[in-house]
């Protein structure tokens, strides 16, 4: 009976497991679903009333508008969808990612529920180690992003980084009061800051000030081999959890990136513009990959994450190498019912963040210890 005892009691922690992960797996799936349920919507939407909406926004432009700072998210404010926590020693800067569903090549200034609510999953978490500060900016919309022309999409982006940097200016002079801060962004939003740290902040007083830049789902350049140089002459690539004025970025994939992947691979035709300044290109640079988990060996290891407010550890991830895509590789049962959408070549972009949570809020938290030593 003993033996019977122990099988039965295997089996039941076997199935427990197995629930376990379906609950977490799921979770994934349903986040991605209501994220690409809105993008559909907008798509739709757009297709069913471009003749209305390209008049009115000859009429009246969102980019016409005067310029205002705006905040998302603030520390003390009511409502706040990132918490509005206001305790914490250092502060969070964060951009967030492609999400407006507003019919025009750049949004306006309203804090739409689309916006809260990718707030609030991304950088909500972050609140218990952090004060987070999230500008409105007037961001390259998701309409844009699929519809637009590559001239629509670089003049918006030079709008959307106008705004972004006014914000951060506005923040140093009336609300940051000398304390360390922690750049948090994803997709965009890290494009935003990218540009910003090397226009506003390297070489500059404020550096001393970078706690760390957390560049989720953009690739971030460095020379092949290297930690620094590149994007940033002086920013490098975090390689202990206790380091801080480093960068920390990487985008997730489920299963090896194809030949014509958005991610992992260096540009070979310049980029940037008049006003974001030129980026670095070439065969000689390569995207930077790290995995938080393992910031030392840059290794396989365990990651933890955040979806829906449950913790989810059921993965492991790695940093792939070598002349193919650099990216952060996500293996372990179930990794495989991840969705990559809007297909294979973005891979697991729209749960970047929420995969490794965990470790990125933990890290967070080692670092502001640090900075404060």
């Amino acid at each position: 009976m003993a033996g019977t005892d122990q099988i039965l009691v295997r089996t039941g922690k076997a199935r427990d497991e197995i629930e376990d992960l379906g609950h977490s797996v799921a979770a994934l799936i349903r986040q991605v679903r209501r994220i690409a349920r809105l993008s559909a919507r907008s798509m739709l939407l757009w297709s069913a009333v471009f003749a209305l909406t390209t008049t009115f926004v000859a009429l009246a432009s969102p980019a016409s508008a005067e310029p205002v700072s705006t905040w998302l998210c603030r520390p003390g404010q009511a409502g706040d969808p990132c918490g509005g926590g206001s305790g914490a020693p250092i502060d969070c800067f964060y951009v967030y990612p492609t999400a407006s569903l507003q019919q025009s090549t750049n949004a306006n200034f309203d804090a739409s529920p689309e916006l809260r609510a990718v707030a609030s999953t991304q950088a909500g978490p972050f609140g218990v180690n952090c004060n987070v500060w999230a500008p409105v900016y007037r961001q390259v919309t998701v309409r844009a992003l699929f519809n637009g022309t590559a001239q629509e999409r670089s003049a918006g982006s030079d709008l959307a980084y106008q705004d972004v940097e006014r914000a951060w200016d506005d923040y140093l002079t009336h609300h940051n009061n000398g304390r360390g801060v922690v750049l948090l962004g994803h997709s965009q939003g890290s494009a935003m800051l990218r540009i910003l740290i090397r226009n506003r902040i390297e070489g500059k007083p404020v550096q001393s000030q970078l706690v760390s830049a957390l560049l989720i789902g953009n690739n971030i350049l460095v020379p092949k081999g290297a930690t620094v140089g590149g994007d940033f002459s002086s920013v490098p690539a975090c390689t202990d959890q206790a380091q801080t004025g480093c960068v920390i970025a990487y985008e997730s994939f489920s299963e090896t990136p194809p030949p014509d992947t958005r991610f992992g691979l260096s540009p070979q035709v310049p980029g940037g513009s008049a006003i974001r300044g030129d980026l670095p290109f070439g065969p000689e640079y390569e995207v930077l990959c790290t995995n938080p988990a393992s910031l030392r060996d840059n290794d396989d290891a365990p990651i933890h994450g955040i979806v829906e407010g449950r913790e989810v550890d059921r993965f492991r991830a790695r940093c792939t190498g070598g002349d193919g895509p650099h990216v952060l590789m996500v293996e372990g049962p179930g990794a495989e019912l991840l969705p990559t959408l809007p297909n294979k070549t973005w891979g697991l972009h729209l749960l970047d963040i929420n995969l490794a949570q965990r470790d990125l809020v933990n890290l967070v938290g080692t670092q502001s210890a640090a900075y404060r030593r």
